[in-house]
């Protein structure tokens, strides 16, 4: 092509039009690399709009997300970043004769943490119309701990799963109704199993993102993060019981007794430290609201990861239970990981007594009057309990919290493709 055709050619295209054309791949005198157009440039699909530099606020951009993504590579950067978390994850468990596996969505409970649920119905369950008042009540899980061990007690040993779940709650910079967590439970680990395998697991991702992906080292090292093993450990109650200046009576800490007392009893310690009071001001969550007043600050000030361990019964209901040294409650063989003041990890010793299991669930159900997020009572696992869940071990990471770390995100909207709920409903044209 001359230069008079070639111009004719490209006059009429604008900045984000996908062309086509045939020549000759060469390098100019600066050696950029060209095509020698031996035919006329074609029009495969215009841009009907300007492409934007950078978009100027957060609104725009999350109300935007395709043109977000288009403009900001540091956007499309991170996107790159969580898939490089979600193949190192399946790698791990895979290498380490983990089965994956994907268990339902939709159930008539949504059991498995303590959460309020999305609700939606079937119409098609029992022959009900669409216009039918008796359709079919189902509930999109918050969790899917109890399917996964329904499948260790039918005889698969490790099994893992990164899915959706779905809590309809608030919604901040690090919480989003739609999300990603990895789960997998083992038989026969222990806790010191899975603090081992956290560890290792942590510790592995870290080391081959800082080699592998720029976005992941520039961040890391950015905030001197650092995830050599062993990580440290805090004790949840003697912490919380240093924070106070008090030492927590058994009775409080009791989930088998009566809890009006222990209620009254935490109560006076909020009037006290003048904290506001948790809604409802059940024992297990007041226990969760000090923890954040008074263990919070530590964990948030550490540069590495913490195991925060021996939560008290009453906050952990799937939780296997042990006996407190010289003490008349128990404590959950269980642990939480945070960094930076961020939880990342909750792990326990699952349960594994089908009528300790259901007295937990009826502790719970208590609570259920006045918290509607509390553990629901799943008749169905419990039913299956009864055939034999072996000693297992399991684990759940939150996904988009680990890629917010790990990217320095300062929005679960920004490592989710499509954004949070806000720019999902109404996302502009």
């Amino acid at each position: 092509m001359d230069e008079e055709q070639f111009r004719k050619s490209w006059e009429w295209l604008r900045r984000g039009d996908f062309v086509s054309v045939t020549g000759t791949v060469s390098r100019t005198r600066t050696g950029e690399l060209s095509v020698r157009a031996t035919s006329e440039i074609k029009l495969l699909s215009p841009c009907l709009h300007p492409i934007p530099l950078s978009l100027s606020s957060d609104q725009t951009r999350s109300h935007n997300r395709t043109v977000d993504l288009l403009v900001n590579s540091a956007a499309r950067d991170i996107i790159r970043a969580r898939a490089f978390v979600l193949t190192y994850l399946r790698t791990f468990f895979s290498a380490r004769d983990f089965l994956e596996v994907q268990t339902p969505i939709l159930s008539d409970v949504a059991g498995g943490a303590a959460a309020r649920p999305f609700t939606t119905h079937a119409n098609v369950l029992g022959g009900a119309s669409e216009s039918s008042s008796a359709a079919t009540p189902l509930e999109l899980r918050i969790a899917p701990e109890l399917w996964l061990k329904r499948l260790i007690i039918s005889g698969f040993d490790r099994v893992f799963e990164i899915g959706q779940v779905f809590r309809n709650e608030g919604i901040d910079a690090t919480h989003n109704p739609e999300f990603t967590t990895c789960e997998f439970y083992q038989a026969f680990a222990s806790l010191d199993d899975l603090i081992s395998l956290t560890e290792g697991l942590l510790s592995g991702l870290v080391k081959s993102a800082i080699e592998k992906v720029p976005a992941i080292r520039a961040n890391l090292q950015a905030n001197d993060f650092r995830f050599d093993a062993p990580f440290a450990r805090v004790d949840f109650i003697s912490t919380l019981e240093r924070g106070l200046g008090v030492t927590i009576p058994d009775f409080v800490l009791n989930a088998s007794a009566d809890s009006e007392e222990a209620k009254q009893y935490l109560e006076r310690l909020f009037a006290t430290n003048r904290i506001p009071l948790p809604n409802p001001p059940t024992v297990a969550r007041m226990l969760d609201r000090l923890g954040d007043y008074f263990i919070g600050p530590i964990l948030s000030s550490a540069k590495t990861p913490v195991f925060l361990m021996n939560f008290p019964e009453v906050c952990s209901p799937l939780a296997k239970s042990a006996k407190a040294s010289g003490k008349d409650y128990m404590l959950a063989r269980r642990f939480e990981l945070y960094v930076a003041g961020k939880e990342l990890v909750n792990a326990y010793e699952e349960e594994n007594s089908p009528f300790a299991q259901r007295r937990k669930f009826e502790l719970q159900l208590r609570d259920r009057e006045v918290d509607a997020e509390a553990h629901s009572t799943d008749e169905g696992y419990l039913a299956s309990m009864e055939w034999g869940l072996p000693p297992t071990g399991g684990w759940g990471i939150g996904i988009d919290r680990l890629v917010m770390l790990l990217t320095g995100a300062e929005r679960i909207s920004d490592v989710l493709t499509f954004g949070g709920i806000k720019g999902v409903v109404g996302q502009e044209s």
